[in-house]
């Protein structure tokens, strides 16, 4: 009967604190059957995280999971991983690259700051935030593409990227934290896409020497755009609005029309062009 009874305690224990084990380099828990990675052993340089752990899918890898991992030169990470923790790569000098899955619609703060040897990260197209510091200190980061469903970036996020010169910015972006871009002195010119209504202090065209030189801002005039560089003295190229530039114009004599009519006019020249050669041979 006590077996019976510790027995039972054991399972319950299992099912609500999780199952930890151990795969090659990794560590990882099992709850309610999805597993997460929790950390590492050892130094690892190349890490392959499975899609499933002892049969249960790979959906998280934990806040600090590889907390100033240096050795670690590459990882490929699973299709269906929806969360990555905050600082889980923090530190890890040695990353060359990172990509993302589409599966992965969260990460953490400070998911990647310091990772010094970054020189490539492909982002999914599920998130919506990079939130604080998230590249942070990525020296080696040349160039980056912000996701189209992503809205806001938030503080301190590519602060300090030194190498970084060509940024894309999303469609529907809506928010520039403070301080997002700042210490990026290779930026030398950024599009601001109409959607953004925020853009926060000293987030664009600032280093730790203060104003940049020669930064420039394109925008939407009459925009955010326009407003944070006239207020920090940015030299400011104004485009109209995407749908403005490519509005129809609202004239009659629209040259939209004018195909139709030369249309109609050849054809009813051909037309009687063969009636006269029909009239002409039977002559």
């Amino acid at each position: 009967m006590k077996k019976s009874i510790i027995f039972t305690i054991l399972i319950l224990m299992l099912h609500f604190s999780g199952l930890n084990a151990h795969a090659g380099d990794l560590e990882y828990t099992i709850i309610d059957g999805k597993a997460t990675v929790t950390g590492y052993t050892g130094e690892p340089e190349n890490l392959d995280i499975p899609s499933e752990l002892d049969g249960a899918p790979v959906v998280e890898i934990r806040d600090n999971a590889f907390y100033k991992c240096t050795s670690l030169k590459t990882i490929s990470l699973p299709a269906g991983l929806e969360k990555m923790g905050h600082h889980c790569f923090y530190g890890c000098t040695s990353l060359k690259s990172i990509s993302l899955p589409d599966s992965v619609s969260e990460i953490g703060m400070g998911c990647f700051y310091g990772c010094s040897s970054l020189r490539e990260a492909i982002l999914p197209e599920n998130l919506t935030i990079l939130p604080d510091s998230c590249f942070r200190d990525c020296i080696s980061l040349n160039a980056v593409i912000i996701p189209q469903n992503i809205t806001e970036i938030q503080k301190f996020c590519f602060a300090g990227c030194t190498s970084l010169s060509d940024i894309s910015l999303s469609g529907r972006l809506t928010d520039i934290g403070d301080l997002a871009f700042f210490g990026c002195p290779s930026v030398k010119e950024i599009y601001i896409p109409d959607s953004v209504n925020n853009i926060g202090a000293h987030s664009l065209g600032y280093d730790e020497n203060g104003v940049a030189a020669e930064f420039s801002i394109i925008g939407k005039v009459g925009s955010p755009a326009e407003e944070y560089a006239v207020q920090n003295g940015f030299i400011f190229s104004g485009q109209p609005a995407a749908a403005d530039a490519f509005a129809p114009g609202e004239s009659r004599n629209s040259p939209v029309e004018l195909p139709g009519i030369f249309m109609f006019a050849g054809i009813f020249f051909l037309i009687m062009a063969v009636i006269s050669a029909f009239r002409n041979s039977r002559n």
